[in-house]
């Protein structure tokens, strides 16, 4: 899942069948992106309910971009 992470900034992973190896790696399928945490949220609770799809989890994506203070830098080009 830290490869999803870095993959998808600013959005919200909700992964299915889930399974942690050694040194705390999760791996798993990315069931959906969202842009909206609650959105995110209330899909895994959906999914928990059901059963089907294993271990859920919800993770943020990672955004990279440098920051100072508190604001995002833009580089134009």
């Amino acid at each position: 899942m830290g490869e999803a992470r870095t993959k998808y900034p600013k959005q919200w992973i909700v992964a299915v069948n889930l399974t942690w190896e050694e040194g705390n790696k999760v791996y798993g399928d990315i069931y959906t992106l969202v842009t909206d945490k609650k959105e995110a949220y209330q899909i895994a609770k959906e999914l928990r309910a059901a059963g089907d799809m294993g271990k859920v989890m919800v993770t943020e994506g990672f955004n990279d971009t440098p920051q100072i203070g508190g604001l995002e830098i833009c580089v134009q080009s």
